[in-house]
């Protein structure tokens, strides 16, 4: 019998897996390529979707070479990519300008008219209204050009496909809600964005196929035409539905180059959260998001562990574990934070990264380890703030992405949160499990996602030791205090945005 597959795109902030994944729900065979991340001014964070684009189409051609298979056996496509860019697309599909990324934070005049405009508070000039507000007023020829405005998830499918269609989690403009559709007209009405609304695509289900793979998108992915391609969703649904984590009440957390606890909810009144996204027509996320998670390590081993990462390349990171491996839990008593592009309330977008505390007796090591617990302490702060407004103390949670793969930082993680952490196989494809778990139910061949908890397999178990809880218990608090002591020294020096 001949083996068919679903073809996965996971597209993360600074990279894409081409994932192919057997009707068994193993995964056969994956490709990954990395593109561009274009920060002008501070604040600012733009990618090129034609690059995007392209490293859609060469992981797609590699995994497919890679895995001696012929292009037929793939019988759906799907993607899963980061919400809230802003891709302007005029009437002869041309892209305008580069997207505006979910870590743009330039509109933050904007942000604060709306705030006023609605009555109540929208976000910061990192969501996703007050850029819109700022592309109308600053490119008011590219707004007037642009027939519609696309997320990155529509500008896939409709690069593959030809057709025009946004989901659940990427639409901020339609809600099956009613209750979330008031305050989206609301918002949308105080953005001046009224005349604007045939501008955005209208919404398909994540599991409703959006067309077939066209002609020239075949030629340049290395596919056959007609290969149906589903809704997909951004990457927060498709990891929780990757860690099984997909019914009411059920949290985790994800180590990727962002990282976030996000608890299941039906209604967004259930628990209060700094944000929030759909996750389908009946559940809603409740999100406690870090800008900065891998992305901080990433940029730690880069600047600490350059010449052995040139030399080891990817495998520089099990280098770095054995190394820090030594170091003591509270780092000798330093204290970094994770904030290189700074982050959501209750911080700030102009707060940026500290070492605090660092002694002629730090080295290397401890400076790595630091920036490791500074995103397990702010992962703690997440974790008493939804235990309190859930009114329930957590034992254990599932923990996935790139992150995961390290028995140290889980450890660690576990030790600063002081619950068990339970890690599933495969804990870098998560997201593209999600999304073949969407595809399997868009073809018929699982009826919904309530039985993929009990099929993610647990692979390693983390318990928390109780003689590093007395070190973290005291650095954690005073990584609480940093931020409003530093809070006006930021202002000073990189100004209010």
């Amino acid at each position: 019998m001949i083996q068919k597959y679903i073809l996965s795109f996971d597209c993360g902030t600074t990279a894409v897996k081409a994932v192919l994944i057997n009707f068994e729900g193993k995964v056969i065979c994956n490709a990954k390529a990395e593109y561009s991340l274009i920060q002008l001014h501070p604040g600012w964070a733009e990618q090129n979707p034609e690059e995007l684009w392209k490293a859609i189409c060469k992981t797609s051609q590699n995994v497919i070479t890679k895995a001696s298979i012929k292009p037929d056996q793939i019988i759906g496509l799907i993607y899963a990519a980061p919400w809230k860019n802003i891709i302007p697309i005029d009437a002869n599909g041309n892209v305008l300008r580069n997207s505006l990324i979910w870590m743009d934070a330039r509109a933050s005049a904007q942000a604060e008219r709306l705030n006023q405009a609605a009555g109540f508070f929208v976000g910061t000039g990192q969501e996703y209204w007050p850029r819109l507000m700022w592309v109308k007023e600053n490119e008011p020829e590219i707004w007037e050009n642009a027939k519609v405005i696309m997320g990155l998830n529509t500008y896939f499918k409709w690069k593959t496909t030809g057709q025009i269609a946004t989901e659940p989690s990427d639409d901020f403009f339609h809600s099956c809600n009613p209750s979330i559709q008031s305050d989206y007209d609301k918002i949308i009405h105080a953005a001046g964005l009224d005349e604007d609304l045939d501008k955005f695509p209208p919404m398909k289900l994540a599991t409703e196929e959006v067309g077939k793979v066209t002609i020239q998108a075949a030629e340049e992915m290395g596919l056959v035409q007609g290969i149906p391609v589903f809704g997909g969703f951004g990457d927060l649904p498709a990891i929780t539905i990757g860690t099984g984590c997909c019914q009411e009440n059920m949290v985790h957390i994800y180590f990727g180059t962002s990282s976030w606890l996000v608890d299941i909810i039906r209604n967004r009144e259930d628990i209060e959260a700094p944000q929030y996204f759909t996750f389908n027509s009946q559940y809603e996320g409740g999100l406690f998001a870090l800008q900065t998670g891998c992305f901080a390590f990433d940029w730690a081993v880069e600047q600490f562990y350059h010449s052995e990462r040139q030399i080891l390349g990817g495998e520089v990171f099990d280098f770095v574990n054995k190394d820090i491996a030594g170091i003591p839990a509270g780092s000798d008593n330093l204290i970094a934070t994770h904030w290189l592009n700074g982050e959501l309330p209750p911080l700030s977008k102009n707060a940026k990264s500290v070492f605090f505390n660092v002694t002629s007796n730090h080295d290397r090591r401890h400076l790595v380890h630091a920036v490791m617990e500074s995103i397990c302490y702010t992962h703690r702060r997440y974790l008493e703030h939804y235990e309190k407004a859930a009114g329930k103390k957590l034992h254990s949670i599932r923990v996935v992405g790139g992150g995961a793969v390290s028995d140290l930082w889980m450890q660690m993680l576990s030790d600063v949160l002081q619950i068990t952490v339970e890690v599933p196989e495969s804990p870098r494809y998560t997201g593209a499990m999600g999304t073949y778990y969407c595809a399997m139910v868009g073809l018929g061949y699982i009826k919904d996602y309530n039985a993929v908890y009990d099929t993610v397999k647990i692979q390693r178990v983390f318990k928390p030791r109780n003689e590093n809880a007395e070190i973290y218990d005291k650095l954690y608090k005073i990584y609480l205090e940093l931020h409003p002591a530093l809070h006006n020294l930021y202002g000073s020096i990189n100004g209010v945005y």
